[in-house]
């Protein structure tokens, strides 16, 4: 069989086996309305995130059909593992976020909820500032986390609801 064959072959059963990247999730709601009480790496992630979906993001708590509040977020580090010499070896790095979504009536869609994120990041005492540096992109990747989690399951709700 000649190389055109078999990659025309191949090429039309990866075409049907259905493979189709995940993609974002579509929350099922026209326009959302982020907001957050006090500062909220989380909030700006999901605004990030819904301005570049069909859902979209209100830029007016008027002008939407949800309203997802984040009602705190708060970051820990523990100490995780020490060394037989009594030295940090890992760290603990949780974030929380409490959060809730109502609709533009002002009714309940989603009770306050917690979501909880943990890290494991060991600890050099050689390169302090890499590992402070490496702390902060973890925190960065675990807020972008949080506000695809959350707006997933907005997503599972509305569909749920219908």
């Amino acid at each position: 069989m000649s190389r055109l064959a078999t990659a025309l072959l191949l090429s039309v059963a990866l075409a049907g086996c259905g493979f189709q990247l995940r993609g974002d999730a579509a929350s099922g709601l026209r326009a959302v309305h982020v907001s957050a009480e006090g500062a909220s790496g989380v909030a700006v992630e999901m605004r990030r995130i819904l301005a570049a979906t069909p859902s979209g993001l209100a830029t007016q708590a008027k002008d939407a059909q949800a309203h997802l509040r984040v009602l705190s977020e708060t970051t820990e580090k523990t100490i995780q593992t020490l060394t037989g010499a009594g030295r940090v070896y890992d760290y603990l790095l949780r974030l929380r976020v409490r959060y809730r979504v109502t609709d533009a009536g002002g009714n309940e869609l989603i009770a306050p909820t917690e979501l909880e994120l943990r890290r494991v990041i060991t600890y050099s005492e050689s390169a302090p500032l890499a590992k402070e540096a490496e702390e902060r992109l973890l925190l960065e990747d675990m807020r972008g986390d949080a506000a695809a989690r959350i707006l997933r399951r907005v997503a599972v709700f509305r569909a749920g609801a219908r």
